[in-house]
């Protein structure tokens, strides 16, 4: 993580949450919200194994910011549920 905040990807990281945050209020059910989380923990799995195969390194440093908008776009939709709940609860 020191190295995330040390470098401009950090950049990404936000970029990513923001995204996340804001596509979590599109998405109207709470399973469809978790569908999100588990389909950007897996295009980040698969960019960390990708760019650990050290093949290319353009492919390795797209994969890389591909990756870390991955873990914040994880960050805002998990942020996002509980504020989705809140939301409803208070509309009712």
């Amino acid at each position: 993580m020191q190295e995330l905040f040390e470098s401009d990807t950090i950049v990404f990281l936000i970029i990513g949450a923001a995204l996340g945050f804001g596509i979590g209020f599109k998405l109207k059910t709470a399973k469809s919200r978790i569908c999100a989380v588990i389909t950007c923990t897996l295009t980040y799995a698969v960019c960390e194994g990708i760019s650990n195969i050290h093949t290319n390194f353009m492919a390795e440093l797209f994969m890389l910011f591909l990756g870390t908008a991955s873990l914040g776009a994880i960050a805002g939709m998990l942020l996002n549920i509980p504020v989705c709940r809140l939301i409803a609860k208070n509309n009712t």
